[in-house]
């Protein structure tokens, strides 16, 4: 019971999935491929693997009302533990903000989807797809909404660019490049929206236009004996354009025969957990220990984007093609290397069957091929375009088939 009206919610899923690669069920990237004398165990072996961490509980309060607007709260949480340490079954945060409603706008205080550059409007089985092409990540932010009429809105607010959650490297009051310049990232973005071309479900057409600015300060010793700090400022930055459109709309209220496109594209520089599988360093960096000037903290370029066509069969069962593609450019210098383990390109190609069996059960089943590109093929190239030069293989191939299974309450 509560003073309030709390509503109690959630899903339950269960995946049974199969790898090509030692790969676990929040794969996102493939591992370097294998050559002969130099073998990667986890691309020789295949994994299979059964996972719950993916079910959810969260509670929807709302309360009285303030400064003449609606109030309430949200809350969510899964049991993916993957940012406490844990390899899986911990209860950790996915949401929690409060939120101001007016008839024309809102604003809302917590941690939820960084709004620009995320549209929900992409079906996927597995819960690392597509987070490396922007799709969108929680963070930490004060947000306040305006809707100017029926067809147009913006929004505006301060976010933190960084994971806050705490985990084995990184705790909520670890010091964070970020954090260091001691200001939040600013982002806004406006959308453009009509339901005369019909829609899909919940999507009319719409197209949205936004991003980020925030800057960062990296810090570095000065000294042989690190004894001595300096540090050198980037540009943190991000623009992103969605969109949905219902090619065929629904007809009454029945999906049967509609068919959609949804995708979103970016590009920035230094865009923290807009793309999750950047390079471990996002600087190219120099340090000479008898003349610092030769120091400089280069913030990396990169892009990215995905998109999706569904088709619906009946009006609970489709199929959605999606592709995806991330890019990083970065290059080693003569002071320090960019690691083996950087990440320059990866895609996405996934296939995926859905079917509703009624509004709290569905099934799925997916298929997805993953292609990863390295800085450098492995241990004695790091930094180097050395394995270039010799023709060796430095990128990765993963395919994956997923099954899952979900009631939503």
């Amino acid at each position: 019971t509560s003073k309030y009206d709390v509503t109690i919610g959630g899903l339950v899923k269960m995946d049974l999935g199969w790898g090509s690669q030692n790969t676990g069920p929040d794969y996102s990237t493939a591992v370097r491929g294998s050559m002969p004398d130099n073998q990667n165990r986890y691309d020789e072996y295949g994994n299979l693997y059964w996972y719950a961490g993916e079910t959810r509980l969260n509670m929807l309060v709302k309360g009285p009302d303030a400064w003449g607007a609606k109030t309430g709260a949200f809350v969510e949480g899964d049991f993916r533990g993957a940012s406490v340490g844990s390899t899986a079954g911990v209860f950790e945060l996915r949401h929690a903000y409060l939120r101001f409603n007016w008839s024309q706008s809102n604003l809302l205080i917590g941690q939820t989807w960084n709004d620009w550059g995320y549209i929900p409007s992409f079906y996927i089985v597995g819960n690392g797809d597509l987070n490396p092409m922007g799709r969108g990540s929680r963070q930490p932010q004060i947000r306040y909404t305006y809707n100017i009429n029926k067809s147009w809105s913006f929004f505006v607010g301060i976010y933190s660019p960084y994971n806050t959650l705490a985990g084995a490297t990184s705790t909520a009051n670890t010091q964070n490049d970020s954090a260091r310049s001691l200001l939040p990232h600013f982002m806004g973005e406006i959308t453009w929206k009509t339901d005369s071309c019909g829609k899909i479900g919940t999507f009319p057409l719409r197209f949205s236009l936004g991003g980020f600015y925030g800057k960062e300060k990296k810090t570095y010793t000065d000294s042989p004996t690190n004894t001595k700090w300096k540090d050198d400022s980037v540009n943190s930055w991000t623009v992103a354009l969605k969109g949905y459109i219902p090619i065929i709309p629904e007809k009454k209220g029945n999906k049967a025969g509609a068919f959609g496109f949804t995708g979103a594209a970016y590009m920035g520089q230094n865009n923290g957990m807009y793309y999750t599988s950047g390079p471990a360093a996002s600087y190219d960096s120099a340090l000479n220990a008898t003349n610092s000037s030769y120091y400089s903290a280069a913030a990396t370029f990169n892009y990215g984007g995905w998109g999706q066509l569904s088709y619906w069969f009946t009006d609970n069962v489709w199929i959605n093609g999606i592709y995806g593609t991330f890019s990083n450019s970065f290059t080693p210098n003569t002071f320090r290397a960019v690691g083996a383990n950087a990440i320059r390109t990866n895609q996405h190609m996934i296939a995926n069957i859905l079917w509703d069996i009624n509004p709290a059960i569905r099934f799925g089943l997916e298929f997805a091929r993953m292609i990863t590109g390295y800085a450098a093929y492995g241990p004695g190239t790091a930094g180097t375009d050395a394995a270039a030069a010799t023709n060796l293989d430095r990128s990765g191939t993963q395919n994956a088939v997923r099954m899952a299974a979900w009631y939503f309450f």
